[in-house]
């Protein structure tokens, strides 16, 4: 994934109403920038936090953390906004962003009100997620040291394939308590994702017995939705949502 600009955690406190964007495997905040701009513009206060081992120019950053330490994080994040006395919340994540997401409601927390994900693996599907990230460490390497690319490529792929392993179980401990959420449920997928089956997401929705939930299809994006050419449908779709749920307010 081609970074627009220098990753950073985003933090954007604004209304009492807060939403939380957690970012893409190889990803960083730069994947929910656009989206968090539009809900800031809503009076929304925003909050995507940066993964431990994201936002450098070594992909073995990333390939050294274990995806637990990205679900423990998924819940500080939610804690540093309670801390800062918002005491509802919204979650929403891309693709692994949402598998964390997915997982923190199933979790019924107190405060969390609703949310859901983007193109995320939560019911077992096909990827192409360890040649997306080969080819992403591949740009990266070329860009910085061109020389032995082909060799750290080949040390980095079994460590892309058992750190899938360890997401895709993130992804089964969510997707097997989905019939516990009670909160309004949001999904989105692109019908041109080319990393994740797209139709995954109609057998989590089948799962979602108690929840009301809107799944919502974009015929014309690919996976990093939040870029894509249907962005700014994505982002009302968003805002839509968002505006009927259970705000104290």
């Amino acid at each position: 994934m081609i970074q627009m600009r220098a990753p950073k955690t985003i933090f954007l406190p604004h209304g009492s109403k807060a939403v939380l964007l957690l970012h893409a495997y190889s990803g960083s905040p730069n994947d929910v920038r656009m989206l968090a701009r539009a809900l800031e513009k809503l009076d929304y206060t925003v909050y995507a936090p940066m993964y431990a081992g994201h936002g450098t120019t070594d992909p073995l950053d990333i390939l050294q953390q274990p995806p637990e330490i990205w679900w423990q994080e998924t819940k500080a994040a939610t804690a540093f906004l309670q801390d800062k006395g918002y005491g509802e919340i919204a979650v929403f994540g891309l693709s692994m962003g949402g598998v964390f997401a997915s997982r923190l409601l199933t979790e019924n927390q107190a405060g969390i009100i609703g949310g859901g994900f983007f193109c995320s693996p939560i019911a077992p599907v096909k990827t192409t997620v360890v040649e997306s990230f080969l080819a992403y460490a591949e740009q990266l390497l070329e860009d910085n040291e061109p020389a032995d690319t082909a060799e750290r490529l080949r040390e980095y792929q079994p460590l892309v394939t058992r750190q899938l392993a360890k997401i895709e179980e993130q992804g089964s401990l969510a997707y097997q308590r989905l019939s516990e959420v009670q909160q309004p449920f949001f999904m989105a997928q692109a019908g041109q994702d080319q990393m994740i089956e797209p139709e995954g997401v109609f057998k989590t929705a089948e799962e979602l017995k108690q929840a009301r939930f809107q799944l919502n299809w974009y015929p014309e994006s690919g996976h990093v939705i939040t870029v894509g050419p249907e962005r700014r449908q994505l982002e009302q779709d968003v805002a839509d949502f968002l505006a009927v749920l259970d705000w104290r307010e």
